[in-house]
């Protein structure tokens, strides 16, 4: 069955289509452009924005549920939830843990993932437990690892859809997780680290590709010995060859520092990712926790953020991707086109999905229709909606 969607104003790579027309067949978009085309079915879109489905390569859970203790059917409750925000795309993000609780997450998105194959949930982000102390943030660090070429290749072999891993690289001994990681096929990223510039300057040559939630779990300028050392925070926004991730809440990053992110990176270097928990859809006032509730951290939603208790940091975010595009169209100097890609295109092009993250003939149909204040007025998962 062909559908078209006409009176949109569509969000396409490098530009906006003014009055333009998407049509699909059978979840796969074959004709963009101005004139309306035979179909089986058409969409009204009022003149609103027609985006490309968000991909979310960082969340934890959402709506009451976390990944490290969700059961296969609660799997399916978070990524509907994130859904219904504009993410057809998402990767299920583990955090530290004992090895029993993070085997039986593994085991639980393979069992998910047979039993719901069209889920929005594409594969799995292990973010740690390769983590230093000193980057620790909301991380339990009794369960703490030192990255080894080993353990990455027999998580890779056991569950080969654990796409992404995150790592202190000054842990790595010469660097072999990461180098495994490229051998593997598996993006690499810095994070929750102590490392230097010049250690993330040598892992970026070594198979740490991305930055795991720029500025947050990691250091920027510090001195020792009285002198300046550079951080893990201006090899982020320094080398190009690095892309960073940013919880554009408002919250982990105020607008002024997501502006400098901006003028260091450009529109190409920039994922916007919730890092949602699972108090994504709570109110502020409402307790939760943040990883597992066995051992995870507890945490107060207050100001639009989760807090630890005793309010001396943050302890994961409560955003949806809408908010997140929300908060950076507050910025003068970006446009519904840059955004757009920071939300699809560059996380797309990060993990090589090749099959979406914008609007182009022969890719994926999965589009949100939303009005210019980002509020969602419909969303299409693989050519349905939803």
């Amino acid at each position: 069955m062909r559908t078209e969607i006409f009176n949109a104003n569509i969000v396409l790579k490098d530009g906006v289509l003014i009055d333009g027309v998407c049509a699909f067949t059978d979840g796969v978009i074959d004709y963009v452009g101005l004139k309306r085309v035979p179909a089986d079915q058409s969409i009204d879109a009022m003149g609103n924005y027609l985006l490309a489905g968000f991909v979310d390569i960082h969340c934890h859970g959402g709506n009451g549920y976390d990944f490290m203790d969700a059961s296969f059917e609660e799997f399916n409750n978070i990524a509907n939830f994130h859904l219904s925000h504009g993410t057809t795309t998402l990767l299920a993000t583990t955090m530290a843990s004992s090895k029993t609780e993070t085997e039986r997450a593994l085991n639980t998105f393979d069992k998910h993932k047979r039993v719901y194959p069209n889920s929005t949930l594409i594969g799995v982000h292990m973010e740690g437990p390769w983590f230093s102390p000193e980057g620790c943030g909301a991380q339990p660090t009794e369960f703490f690892l030192k990255p080894t070429y080993e353990q990455i290749i027999d998580i890779k072999r056991k569950y080969p859809f654990v796409l992404r891993v995150s790592a202190a690289p000054e842990l790595d001994d010469e660097f072999e997780f990461g180098k495994a990681c490229r051998e593997l096929g598996v993006v690499c990223s810095v994070a929750h680290t102590g490392a230097d510039f010049a250690t993330v300057e040598r892992a970026k040559d070594n198979g740490y590709t991305l930055m795991t939630h720029l500025y947050s779990g990691m250091n920027g300028v510090y001195r020792k010995n009285a002198y300046r050392i550079a951080g893990a925070v201006e090899a982020g926004l320094y080398f190009d060859q690095l892309d960073v991730e940013i919880i554009a809440d408002g919250k982990h990053l105020p607008v002024e520092l997501l502006r400098f992110i901006y003028k260091c990176k450009g529109k190409d270097k920039i994922c916007l990712i919730t890092d949602g928990t699972r108090a994504c859809g709570f109110s502020d006032g409402q307790t939760s926790v943040t990883g597992s509730l066995k051992n995870g951290t507890p945490c107060i939603v207050e100001d639009g953020v989760a807090k630890v208790l005793d309010r001396t940091g943050f302890a994961g975010s409560v955003a949806t991707a809408d908010r997140l595009i929300k908060t950076m169209l507050s910025i003068p100097e970006l446009s519904i086109v840059e955004v757009s890609r920071m939300a699809s295109l560059n996380p797309a092009r990060v993990m090589g999905f090749n099959d979406r993250g914008q609007i182009a003939v022969g890719l994926r149909a999965d589009l949100v229709i939303c009005d210019k204040d980002i509020n969602i007025k419909k969303v299409i998962y693989s050519g349905k909606t939803v």
